[in-house]
């Protein structure tokens, strides 16, 4: 912050110097002019005086004597004007004197009241450390982010995220709370403010993270999140089969293999052995056909690309209209990667795949995240849901 109150002491020297030179100026400018016309004033009457002596009006002695009165009148008409005018000077100077001194201090207390020194040095700090050592220094640092940019729904987000990591929900979902205010009804946020207020409310759901897991839902039938949560608070109401059901559906969107999808395996298990026990009968899993492909992109060009690039990999009907039936978003880090496209990945609801469906598989890289634009695709067509066939496609191709 040296570099700041340099720059602005300089400014204001330079502001000072700007409003003292031309008083200055004045000064000596007024004393120029009042004596100069003095004088214009003296030698108009002396020769005035000489031309009436020439005429014969005036003796000699009256002309000297004249002069000398001419002399006289001179001489305490520029000191009468400088009396009169001293007195405004000075005052003219100590007003600007005072507002020199006054400067300064109305500038800090300006930028005090809607500076951004807070903002500066945080900034600062975040180029010298991009990375912060501990959740701690991160939750410090995303504090004062939301305190200096508190329209920043992005800042409130991931504040939030490091409250529940630092197990504080409460503060959690006042973060989730403002990051809803700000970025809109997103399913994420919408499914983190819920899961923040259910560990809020001693691992209970209240109506108000019921209406926000209903609307994650809607928004995105496969937010995990909210899935996860509602499977859990269906569970814990001895609602098991509600509790298979969304754990099933939270479960498709995982890779089989997966620690994730092992866990949500082993709740669904206990699910269904209470419901055993109760005499009840469980739901029978979803059968939902897939398609089944390695993505992977040509050497060359992957080494052009970088490794955060979006992958958006998708099977749509090729008779039909061009939103994908379903799809997943990878980077190309992920690759190469074996994956299933199923409903499950649907893009919207009610899609339903059938074996005797041609399909068209399509793999793109987006460089901006956007999944309608792409530098470059892999395409495989033909191909069906429920085959086992794993499907090769490889990134090869330029967007035209």
């Amino acid at each position: 912050m040296i570099d700041l109150w340099l720059g602005a002491a300089a400014l204001l020297l330079v502001a000072a110097l700007m409003m003292l030179w031309p008083l200055r100026r004045r000064q000596r400018m007024d004393r120029v002019d009042r004596t100069a016309l003095n004088v214009a004033l003296y030698e108009e009457r002396v020769a005035e005086l000489e031309a009436q002596a020439r005429a014969g009006d005036l003796t000699e002695a009256q002309l000297a004597a004249a002069k000398g009165e001419a002399s006289r009148l001179l001489l305490e008409d520029t000191a009468t004007a400088d009396a009169r005018q001293a007195p405004l000077t000075r005052q003219l100077t100590w007003l600007v004197v005072i507002a020199v001194l006054v400067l300064p201090l109305a500038v800090l207390g300006l930028y005090r009241q809607w500076g951004a020194a807070d903002g500066l040095a945080l900034y600062r700090e975040m180029q010298a450390t991009p990375q912060v050592d501990s959740l701690e220094a991160l939750i410090d640092r995303t504090q004062r982010v939301v305190k200096v940019q508190p329209e920043n729904g992005e800042a409130w987000y991931m504040l939030g995220r490091a409250y529940i990591s630092a197990q504080n929900p409460e503060k959690a979902a006042d973060a989730f709370g403002n990051a809803l205010a700000r970025l809109g009804e997103q399913p994420e946020v919408l499914a983190q403010l819920a899961q923040a207020r259910y560990f809020a409310n001693g691992n209970k759901l209240d109506a108000e993270s019921a209406l926000a897991l209903d609307k994650a839902i809607e928004l995105d039938p496969q937010q995990p999140t909210a899935l996860g949560l509602l499977g859990i608070a269906a569970f814990e109401a001895d609602d098991f089969a509600g509790a298979i059901r969304y754990w099933q559906a939270l479960q498709q969107g995982m890779a089989p293999d997966s620690p994730g999808a092992q866990a949500i395996q082993g709740g669904i298990d206990r699910a269904r052995q209470r419901m055993i026990d109760a005499g009840q009968t469980p739901p029978e899993a979803p059968v939902l056909l897939a398609v089944k492909a390695q993505i992977s992109i040509d050497p060359a060009l992957r080494a052009t690309l970088p490794d955060d690039a979006s992958v958006f990999v998708f099977i749509r009907d090729p008779n039909g209209p061009p939103m994908p039936l379903a799809a997943k978003r990878l980077t190309l880090a992920d690759l190469p990667l074996e994956l299933s496209l199923s409903e499950a990945n649907a893009m919207l609801p009610g899609v339903h795949l059938s074996a005797e469906q041609p399909l068209e598989l399509v793999a793109r890289v987006s460089l901006d995240g956007d999944a309608r634009s792409g530098t470059h695709l892999g395409r495989v067509d033909d191909v069906h849901a429920g085959s086992d066939q794993v499907y090769q496609l490889v990134i090869n191709q330029p967007v035209e």
